[in-house]
């Protein structure tokens, strides 16, 4: 009776006011949870709210160890009253003992593993999101800059890998992806970036500046950024804003070997391979001669390093080839990282997301965007890729790169292209003669990098 409805059975031996108060507390929670379910199968909002609330979290992790503390204590007090060896005589001690320590260890059990659920989101908001600056959404949408990166010992400096404006819309979640080359040349920076000073005609020092190398170039300068705990990746936001016309709201720095460790968390990512691909580099090309080195076309389940590979290789493909097949490593996230597998693997996924992610997003915005993400599964994400043939990375024409962002967004929002959604530009020149164009970039696998709709595109 204990098990089923606490306080019943201390109602049926006599200790009523005991038992009222059990069953009361009882009905509030069932209560409570009933409209929790209620609420998250008809809309999230309210329970994605709570969930990335610290001290709510906070209070009902403690909620949940008192109440459980005091159906142990109702359990305890129902076997004293029930006299069970006193009532029945020819009862096996052992069986009921035993029958009770399970029930009490199955119930403590349930607890510890509720509150390392509980737990688990408050470490990914204490370790992650501790920023407290709320930046508004800028004409309707945010403007998030993503980081790829690992610092190893053989470089000096990090040098991102990967660089990704999500623009999305702060009402419909509409998204468009703009990738940007790590190479590209004579990056501007904005009026009002320090950078601007050092470099009036922009990041102009032939081919040893490019976008990747904005970081190394002012990682030291605080005399340019005083008080940044990170001068080269503001260096790199202003360079970002400056190539693509659009002011970041916040960014995202995600090391690569911490990303591997999310998708073992997630189980593996089920991605749809295009063509054969490399789990090696130039320098052990060796490998090349056995097959388990190569991750085979079709469908099938990527996990940590394999997934890593498949956003990082090069071997035999270029810089633009992989920037298609990360776009589809998001979109493949996106739609595979459920609810129930977060609820699931939610230890796991606390501990790789805090060694995988540095953000300025602060927590009091976390629902904001989880909710925008639920609304972007189901819409098309179209993307923009600043890449031959399109773009020349050595010589870019930024006023054009401006407007075919700007069409882009206007065109997700369903405004037509000529209208400049997000963004003031000047009017674009003629593309120049030098645009380069490379057979990988001619004939990307994933067709990823300049679609209307990604996940039909991976």
């Amino acid at each position: 009776m204990t098990l089923v409805v606490p306080g019943s059975a201390q109602l049926a031996l006599g200790r009523r006011t005991l038992g009222i108060v059990a069953m009361t507390v009882w009905g509030a929670v069932s209560v409570v949870l009933g409209w929790l379910l209620w609420s998250g199968l008809s809309d999230p909002t309210d329970l994605i709210s709570m969930a990335t609330n610290d001290r709510l979290l906070l209070t009902l992790q403690l909620s949940l160890i008192v109440l459980t503390i005091g159906w142990l204590g109702l359990l305890v007090d129902a076997f004293r009253l029930g006299r069970p060896f006193f009532r029945f005589p020819r009862m096996r001690t052992a069986s009921v003992v035993g029958v009770n320590l399970v029930v009490i260890l199955l119930l403590g059990a349930s607890t510890i593993v509720a509150a390392q659920t509980i737990n688990a989101p408050r470490r990914i908001l204490s370790g992650m999101f501790s920023s407290t600056q709320v930046s508004e959404p800028l004409h309707g949408r945010y403007n998030i800059l993503l980081i790829g990166s690992d610092s190893g010992s053989d470089r000096y400096g990090m040098r991102p890998d990967s660089m990704t404006v999500v623009s999305i819309d702060a009402d419909n979640g509409r998204t468009v992806l703009v990738s940007l080359p790590r190479n590209l040349e004579n990056v501007p920076f904005p009026l009002d970036s320090p950078m601007h000073a050092l470099y009036p005609a922009g990041y102009n020092c032939g081919d040893r500046c490019l976008l990747n190398a904005v970081h190394t170039a002012a990682a030291k300068r605080s005399d340019l950024y005083p008080g940044s705990t990170d001068p080269g990746l503001d260096a790199t936001i202003d360079a970002v804003e400056g190539a693509t016309g659009l002011t970041m709201n916040y960014h995202v720095l995600v090391n690569m070997k911490g990303f591997a460790r999310l998708i073992d968390a997630m189980g593996g990512l089920q991605v749809d391979v295009h063509g054969r691909i490399a789990r090696f580099g130039h320098t052990d090309s060796w490998k090349g001669r056995y097959p388990q080195y190569w991750i085979e076309p079709g469908f099938q389940v990527l996990h940590g390093k394999e997934a890593l590979w498949y956003g990082r290789s090069r071997y035999e493909a270029d810089d633009y080839t992989r920037m298609g097949r990360q776009k589809c490593l998001m979109i493949y996230m996106l739609e595979q990282l459920s609810p129930k597998k977060v609820l699931l693997n939610s230890e796991e996924i606390a501990t790789s997301s805090t060694q995988m992610m540095a953000t300025d997003i602060p927590a009091s915005d976390l629902s904001r965007f989880v909710d925008l993400a639920r609304k972007a599964r189901g819409s098309k994400i179209s993307t923009v890729s600043l890449v031959p043939p399109a773009v020349s990375v050595v010589d870019p024409d930024y006023n054009r790169i401006h407007q075919m962002i700007a069409d882009a967004i206007a065109k997700s929002e369903g405004e037509p292209t000529w209208r400049r959604a997000s963004v003031e530009v000047s009017t674009p020149s003629t593309p120049g003669p030098n645009m380069e164009t490379t057979g990988a970039a001619k004939d990307n696998p994933t067709k990823a990098n300049a679609v209307d709709d990604l996940g039909n595109a991976c």
